[in-house]
């Protein structure tokens, strides 16, 4: 039987001893992998975050990143998660509250900021591992098919792209880039990640963070040629904007690499294709008619594009 939002609330309250809960709630949605409240306590707000899928793990990783950043106005702070602990079967997190306005569009001052912070979170913990670029495609691609599957893709025009990423673009890239230092990134700056007080940008829902080339972050920001999703997972950046957000990476202390750049962007289409696909034919996720609608042209606009960038 399962649980109402109600006592899958106070049944975290309990676990976690939190202290001082009013009672108070509200759910903030959650998007495609978690359902999202603001818990109000006696003296603060706390964010509770509950998995939609008895098998997915993502809230470890949001865990483990938060662990490594202290950067408090910024990015929440990480109050309770156990692994071993489940809610309705379904994993869980508490973090604090951090304040600011969802918009749909960072300004020149904002873009600058987030690449700021971006330089922080990059230089708070890396790692010296060597970096493979197919199994780290792999890995990505997991949840929407194995190795076997995503070589002989169903979707001609996707098999032929996954085929040329595999056998050209990314062995060239792994021959040039296999010693990168490795930062721990966010994995999805999109929009919707990003909240703004002013000219201040704060970073939340870190359940895609990893080990990997800080370039890559980039990736999840924006695309040169289209939006993603109306700009909502990546949108399609100004060159003012683009010149804000190098300029403020590179005001704290990170260094910015174009072409590595345009590659991972390459890697990140190719993977929002495959998503795409699964999400449409073979998920079994429920998705309304709008939803499935946008999954459509943001299927089509991404495939063209590669096509355009790989096969042309």
């Amino acid at each position: 039987m399962s649980m109402s939002e109600l006592e899958m609330i106070q049944e975290a309250v309990k676990t976690s001893g939190l202290n001082g809960f009013t009672g108070n709630f509200k759910p903030l949605g959650g998007g495609e992998l978690n359902n999202t409240y603001v818990l109000e306590l006696s003296d603060e707000k706390v964010i509770l975050r509950i998995a939609k899928y008895a098998d997915q793990d993502s809230l470890y990783r949001e865990a483990k990143a938060l662990e490594l950043i202290d950067l408090v106005h910024q990015v929440p702070r990480l109050i309770f998660f156990d692994r071993n602990e489940k809610i309705n079967n379904r994993s869980w997190i508490i973090e604090g509250f951090i304040g600011g306005l969802s918009v749909d569009r960072l300004n020149l001052p904002q873009f600058s900021d987030l690449g700021e912070l971006l330089a922080k979170i990059h230089q708070s913990s890396k790692q010296e591992d060597e970096l493979h670029v197919w199994p780290k495609f792999l890995e990505a691609c997991q949840s929407f098919g194995n190795e076997k599957y995503l070589i002989n893709h169903p979707d001609g025009v996707l098999q032929q792209l996954i085929e040329h990423a595999r056998k050209t673009l990314f062995p060239a890239f792994q021959e040039q880039t296999s010693t990168i230092t490795q930062s721990l990134i966010h994995g999805d700056t999109t929009p919707s990640n990003l909240l703004v007080e002013g000219s201040s940008v704060r970073l939340i829902d870190w359940e895609l963070s990893s080990y990997s080339d800080p370039m890559a972050e980039f990736s999840t920001i924006y695309y040169e040629d289209i939006d993603y999703n109306n700009g909502k997972w990546r949108l399609k950046i100004k060159p003012e904007e683009k010149r804000k957000l190098f300029e403020g990476y590179e005001s704290a202390g990170g260094r910015i690499d174009e072409a590595r750049i345009r590659f991972w962007i390459i890697f990140d289409k190719l993977g929002a294709a495959i998503f795409l696909y699964w999400r449409i034919h073979n998920s079994g996720r429920e998705a309304d008619a709008k939803q499935l609608e946008q999954y459509r042209v943001d299927y089509k606009n991404i495939v063209n594009s590669l096509e355009h960038e790989l096969l042309a």
